[in-house]
């Protein structure tokens, strides 16, 4: 049975975040550059109502996203040092969708290590190693759980998803240099992080729709998902049956631990990431991204 979340889960008091953080970074490139020009008391209104929402999901966790079937299956394969890539390319091909998602990733331009394409998970498994597995398989069981339409935020929600992308990379880059830090757990809690991430912005989206306002990339915006993120990411895992091994870790992730330390590491390593692509892809031309993305 999981711990439960801890006592700053539900408060709404808001830390801000370090300057040009990742939710700033994301609104940034979402909606342009951060502006307090147009703000009225209807977009204070909308933000304070989006936050009085997502206080309801510590009572209500049945509106939070449901796990993946396969999820509990996946990650006791992923943690036992004894699983074989034959049995974990087995696991993940009882969900064809999930196979399928999966090997998507591994021919992406952010994964891919050879120019031959990977065409099954077998393979995947052996050229991409069970490290490298472990975040694709995790990365594949959340993407269909993060999609959502961002209404007058735009593609946040798809650059929530690529930052997400770029964080777990960074993540066991990060875990690497501390002692004791279990790079896959660090993973998993970005990977909660930006499912987090998508449930505010879907708040966001509806308080701003119901008063038909335009989404201004505000100070005020990126607090709420600074602060919300991290704390609905962890609401879901509680509510996932993660395996023991895991809860372990992230009771280990309260403020100011070395698991939380190198959470907001990879993020803001992401976020550079993030930033720096797209400002390369800026300056390239419609039929070079097409060849990039091949």
């Amino acid at each position: 049975m999981p711990a439960q979340c801890d006592a700053d889960a539900t408060s709404t008091t808001t830390v801000a975040p370090p300057e040009r953080g990742w939710p700033v970074v994301l609104l940034e490139l979402a909606l342009g550059p951060s502006t307090v020009d147009g703000r009225t008391e209807a977009h204070d209104e909308a933000i304070v109502a989006a936050g009085r929402s997502l206080e309801r999901f510590a009572s209500e966790p049945n509106r939070l996203p449901r796990r993946p079937q396969l999820l509990p299956q996946l990650l006791g394969a992923l943690n036992d040092e004894t699983s074989s890539a034959s049995q974990l390319a087995a696991l993940v091909g009882r969900d064809p969708a999930l196979a399928a998602n999966l090997l998507r990733l591994a021919n992406s331009a952010l994964y891919r290590i050879y120019p031959a394409p990977v065409e099954s998970l077998e393979r995947a498994v052996t050229l991409i190693g069970m490290q490298g597995m472990r975040q694709l398989v995790a990365l594949a069981l959340m993407q269909p759980v993060m999609r959502a339409d961002g209404g007058v935020f735009g593609r946040l929600p798809d650059l929530v998803w690529e930052h997400t992308q770029y964080a777990t990379l960074a993540a066991r880059e990060q875990a690497a240099r501390v002692h004791g830090v279990d790079a896959f757990a660090v993973q998993l809690l970005v990977l909660l992080q930006g499912l987090g991430a998508i449930v505010v912005v879907q708040a966001l989206r509806d308080e701003h729709a119901r008063r038909d306002l335009v989404a201004l990339p505000l100070p005020a915006i990126a607090d709420l998902l600074h602060h919300w993120a991290p704390r609905l990411g962890r609401l879901v895992a509680q509510g996932w049956d993660l395996p023991a091994r895991t809860w372990q870790a992230f009771e280990r992730a309260g403020p100011g631990s070395e698991l939380a330390t190198v959470v907001q590491a990879a993020c803001g390593d992401g976020a550079a990431a993030l930033d720096a692509v797209h400002a390369t892809d800026a300056t390239r031309s419609p039929a070079q991204l097409a060849l990039a993305a091949s």
